[in-house]
């Protein structure tokens, strides 16, 4: 019982992503052809019968396809082994998140020191302070459109973030050495931390134009993170199939990171029945243009 306990009180870190080298199998396939070719150099050069060539072009295939397929055997195992430490993961954090929870509502009486715990703990690891975190310019002036999803999704937030947060929809921030800006969709701040978070929706292509939007193959998303990383916020995105139909889920996530970051479990109490959000594969360019003209967005605005 003392070890559950406390290894309930340490936070559960996340295995490592297996990494699959594919070129082990492009090796396999050119050893075979050297194989092949210096099976059919000897029977030219020195001559060879016909059942000793044919024995050896088999012998080389067989051993070729032997070899890919212990190398399969193998990646196989070793995701099977991930698939194991991320459920046995999962079902750690959930303990630990469960003792967090339990140990928030024996205590919601020390509101005020808990707040104060909370301001120290983020001095002591330099995160989330107000005067480190580079402020909007601007509130958006309706520059940007706001979609049907981001006015929707809003709502949640209300719902969800009224308590211990500031939030807000847009906010523009320039763009040093240029005349453009970065609008956020959404900002929220913790009060207690200062940690500030944009909250992105990201829909696979444009409205109006088709045009292919969020694509993982370009790199306009990811020099925008990096904007906003370097001035101390924390970005998160969901894609716009995940807010229009797991709204609670998306606002549980957005309150598991904060817990995760601060140590603030309280944003997570009210999120005890809702499900996990389930991940939702980014699209290549390709597929946001098949998406384009199947209309995809169609299927849940």
């Amino acid at each position: 019982m003392e070890e559950s306990a406390s290894s309930t009180k340490k936070m559960p870190f996340p295995p490592r992503l297996p990494v699959f080298n594919n070129s082990r199998y492009y090796l396999v396939i050119q050893f075979w052809i050297a194989s092949a070719v210096v099976v059919m150099l000897v029977h030219w050069r020195f001559g060879m019968s016909v059942i000793a060539f044919c024995s050896s072009l088999v012998c080389a295939s067989v051993s070729a396809a032997a070899a890919f397929a212990y190398l399969r055997f193998v990646d196989f195992q070793v995701r099977d082994r991930y698939k194991q430490r991320l459920a046995d993961y999962q079902q750690q954090l959930s303990k630990y998140e469960s003792y967090q929870l339990c140990r928030l509502q024996l205590n919601h009486k020390e509101t005020e020191q808990y707040n104060s715990l909370l301001q120290e703990r983020s001095k002591l690891f330099n995160i989330s302070l107000r005067e480190n975190i580079q402020q909007p310019a601007s509130q958006s002036k309706g520059g940007v459109q706001q979609g049907v999803s981001e006015k929707q999704f809003f709502i949640y937030l209300c719902r969800y973030f009224s308590g211990f947060y500031d939030f807000c929809m847009g906010g523009e921030f320039p763009i040093p050495g240029t005349s453009f800006r970065y609008t956020a969709d959404f900002i929220l701040v913790h009060k207690p931390t200062g940690l500030a978070i944009d909250i992105e929706i990201d829909e696979p292509y444009e409205g109006r134009t088709g045009k292919p939007h969020h694509c993982v193959d370009r790199d306009k998303d990811n020099q925008r993170n990096q904007f906003f990383l370097e001035r101390n916020w924390v970005v998160i995105r969901f894609s716009e199939l995940q807010v229009v139909k797991y709204p609670d889920s998306c606002c549980k996530a957005i309150a598991r990171i904060i817990a995760q970051i601060t140590g603030d479990y309280r944003g997570l109490v009210q999120f005890g029945n809702v499900a996990d959000l389930l991940p939702h594969k980014q699209w290549t360019v390709k597929e946001a243009i098949y998406m384009a003209k199947t209309k995809f967005r169609n299927s849940y605005l």
